[in-house]
């Protein structure tokens, strides 16, 4: 605390310093210091060399200005405003297109745009746009703080988010209610791109991928997004910004590209093959390479050329990809035959002097060099599976000449060894992958389909706004329910606003309170998609009653004096990870109830171990086995003990020791465990396995209590195995929206379960380890456990809560 206090102190009182800022952020970042990448340099610095390092790493932070919003230039006021955010000014891809969507809305829009990182082509957005802000600080709660001030300036009517890499602006745009359209080009590769693609989905209005390849891929990638919607728009022709040059200086470049290109000794008839882009792995240039190898070795290849046009070959001082490429081009002899050109402003002088472009990108949704080269009319070539460019070659006939198979560069050899043999066959290719990119990539038609989207969505944030005062005006929003316990702090609104969006977006729903399933009210009551958020129609529609409404069973009245007998009570036990039973114990002894004990082990040490941990238990343990590691939870419960716990007993816990191999936050199944735990057994509320029974024995109608988790979860990749299954118990009707015992612990009426037990499901049945972490016979079972409750209109399901305990 002091550290704290001399901090504040010393800082804020330090000339140049942003006191405002600091003092703002202050409450709100000294909650979350343990996670946060600034305070963790900030406690090294203070370990390392005491409180003046601190001092300069956090004046490094805050002392910066965010950005001038006071002098915005070329300013309308008769015009609505737009915002275009990108992520840096290079001459690159989607900065590229960041100054074309300032082009294209500029004669319908007072434009603002706001950059991450700088580059060359700042100037040329300025000269196009109201005004260029360059944030010098991409902390998000500094990025929320400056968005705060300009959409408390200006009306921003929509704002456009160009490439995932722009994705920190997302949460502060969607909290001021601007609609958002987000522009991703890249592929969802990589197992890091999964926390970025759920924020892209859940705080974007709209996502618009530029092909259908990108968009398969992040759909493929993550599951997560199977309820999400997204738009494929292809970006029209890029006009690349001309560099400040006189235009002697640019004369001279185009001599010396051209010359480059094709050197004034080659024959008339040499074949140039042209690649371009950054020299990375990504784009293939070692594919590249192997493509040249192949045609030169080939007669009529030695006629041919390959160069390569792009920042980052430097095999002296790249020991990584450069160096390999440069080893490639000497062992394969084909020197003479190779060249490498720097990144250049007038790469429509190489583009002349071309015959054939080879797209050799092993990853690559739209690249504007291949558009430029289509539009010149010059053939350009690809590898099918891609390139949004191959399904575009498929579409318009051009697959024959244009498309190689996936990476097969014998193929693309072949290919473009019949173009170099044949001028009149090269000149047709190309005026048709003229004529056809002139109609599909047109920049006019892509704002105009950006526009229409964009106000579409204004009256979408106009009914999220509305649901979000609606909720908020009620009181009835639980956040210590339905927040994540691990998230950032929040405000009540804050938190209702990131509940509404995720059911409008489908990403991360989750339940406003307990005893009340939103999805379940979506679909009974028809809403469309999007909007209205169910809560927000519920609460308008006077909250009827309905399947949606549940009952919740809390620490309230917690009642048990009337529990059944010990020996009417089983409570079985899986114990595949012994070091967690210690917490179940010990939890159960908290409670009055001391039920029969049926416990599984999967190995002769953890049944060692348990015995050793359950020599204590004052009541009885009725079997102890080895089951086999098949069926998990499950199998023990029904194969090795279901019969003998249905003919013997009235009510059955089950409860295992729970970790989740699938994630690898450990943080998150300790708060799951504990979740499950504190419902199902009780500890720091009130003995609750007490106070279920007890309800469950004076109520004759309780078939099930399973905790009533946050989350909203569906069948997800299990529902054609719980169809199966669930016609062999003749259960004919199956909702998208349900509630399940989430983890698969529960207490139960054993009558209630007597159907699945009477399936006499054998070891064999069981998925064979390592299971998938969706989509198995055990995934299924989870979820229709409270079907099979309810099947005979005997029973029904009673979930739990305990106020303040999520996850």
């Amino acid at each position: 605390n002091q550290v704290w206090k001399d901090l504040k102190y010393q800082v804020t009182s330090r000339a140049g310093f942003k006191g405002a800022i600091f003092m703002s952020l202050f409450k709100d970042i000294r909650p979350i210091v343990h996670l946060t990448a600034l305070f963790a340099k900030v406690a090294k610095e203070y370990r390392e060399a005491g409180l003046l390092r601190v001092i300069e790493a956090i004046k490094m932070y805050f002392s910066m200005p965010l950005t001038d919003i006071q002098n915005i230039q070329h300013f309308d006021a008769g015009r609505e405003t737009i915002l275009i955010v990108g992520h840096e000014a290079s001459r690159t891809g989607a900065p590229v297109l960041t100054y074309n969507l300032i082009r294209g809305f500029e004669t319908r829009y007072n434009i603002f745009v706001l950059l991450l990182h700088g580059g060359p082509l700042m100037e040329a957005y300025r000269n196009v746009s109201a005004s260029v802000f360059l944030v010098k600080n991409t902390y998000p709660m500094l990025l929320k703080l400056f968005l705060r001030q300009l959409c408390s300036r200006y009306n921003i009517k929509f704002a456009i988010v160009n490439s995932i890499e722009s994705r920190m602006v997302l949460p502060a745009l969607a909290y001021h209610f601007v609609p958002t359209i987000c522009l991703i080009h890249e592929f969802a590769a990589r197992k890091q791109s999964q926390r970025a693609f759920h924020e892209v989905f859940l705080w974007a209005g709209i996502v618009v991928f530029s092909t259908r390849l990108t968009m398969e891929k992040a759909y493929n990638a993550h599951a997560a997004l199977k309820n999400c919607n997204a738009h494929v728009l292809p970006q029209g022709r890029c006009l690349v910004p001309v560099e400040n040059n006189s235009q002697t200086e640019v004369d001279q470049e185009k001599t010396r590209i051209r010359r480059l290109v094709r050197p004034e000794y080659m024959d008339e008839n040499s074949v140039i093959i042209l690649g371009a882009g950054s020299v990375c792995f990504r784009k293939g240039i070692d594919l590249f390479i192997q493509c040249a190898e192949r045609v030169i070795r080939r007669p009529g290849g030695e006629k041919c050329r390959f160069v390569w046009i792009g920042e980052g070959y430097d095999p002296g001082a790249d020991s990584n990809y450069s160096f390999y490429l440069a080893d490639q081009i000497q062992r394969s002899g084909i020197d003479d035959f190779v060249c490498f050109i720097g990144e250049t402003a007038t790469i429509e002088a190489a583009y002349e002097e071309t015959d054939l472009f080879l797209l050799s990108s092993r990853l690559d949704p739209l690249p504007n060099v291949a558009i430029d080269a289509m539009a010149l009319g010059k053939p350009v070539l690809c590898f099918d599976k891609t390139t949004g460019i191959a399904d575009f070659m498929m579409e318009s006939g051009l697959g024959e000449h244009c498309v190689a198979c996936y990476l097969d560069t014998a193929d693309m050899a072949a290919k473009i060894l019949i173009l170099a043999g044949s001028k009149p066959l090269r000149e047709q290719i190309g005026r048709q992958c003229r004529e056809s990119s002139k109609t599909f990539f047109r920049m006019e038609k892509y704002i105009e389909q950006l526009d229409n989207i964009a106000l579409k969505l204004c009256d979408r944030m106009r009914q999220e706004k509305m649901d979000v005062k609606t909720i908020l005006d009620t009181g009835i929003y639980r956040q210590d329910f339905s927040a994540l316990p691990y998230s950032e702090k929040l405000t009540k609104e804050e938190s209702i606003r990131r509940y509404v969006r995720a059911w409008a977006s489908g990403m991360g729903r989750r339940k406003p309170y307990p005893g009340f399933h939103p999805g379940i009210y979506k679909e009974q009551r028809g809403l469309e998609i999007q909007v209205p958020d169910p809560l927000a129609d519920f609460l308008r529609s006077g909250q009827p009653d309905g399947p949606w409404n549940y009952p919740v069973l809390n620490t309230d009245n917690s009642e048990t004096t009337d529990l059944p007998v010990n020996e009417r009570v089983a409570l079985h036990l899986h114990v595949y990870y012994p070091d967690l039973l210690p917490q179940i114990t010990e939890r159960l002894m908290e409670n009055q109830i001391r039920p029969d004990l049926f416990v599984s082990v999967t190995h002769k040490k953890s049944l060692e171990y348990a015995d050793n941990i359950l020599k204590n238990y004052d009541g009885r343990i009725v079997d102890t086995t080895i089951a086999p590691n098949r069926g998990r939870d499950i199998g023990p419960l029904i194969t090795a003990f279901g019969q003998k716990i249905i003919d013997g007993y009235d009510f059955v816990g089950h409860i295992h020791t729970k970790k989740t191999a699938d994630i690898k936050n450990e943080t998150v199944i300790r708060i799951w465990f504990r979740f499950l735990l504190e419902n199902l057994l009780g500890g720091t509320t009130c003995p609750m396995a007490d106070r279920i029974l007890t309800k469950m024995h004076h109520d004759a109608t309780i078939g099930m209590v399973f905790p009533d988790d946050p989350n909203a979860i569906g069948w997800d990749e299990n529902r054609v195995i719980a169809e199966n299954l669930a016609s062999r118990l003749e259960i004919h009707h199956l909702p998208e929206n349900f509630i399940f015992p989430v983890g698969t612990m529960f207490w139960a009426r054993t009558a209630a379960l007597a159907p699945l037990v009477d399936l006499h499901l054998d070891w064999s049945d069981y998925p064979g380890e390592p299971l998938p972490y969706d989509g198995s016979l055990l995934h299924a079972i989870e979820r229709l456990l409270p079907f099979i409750v309810s099947s005979g209109d005997k029973f029904r399901n009673v979930t739990t809560n305990i106020c303040g305990v999520t996850r």
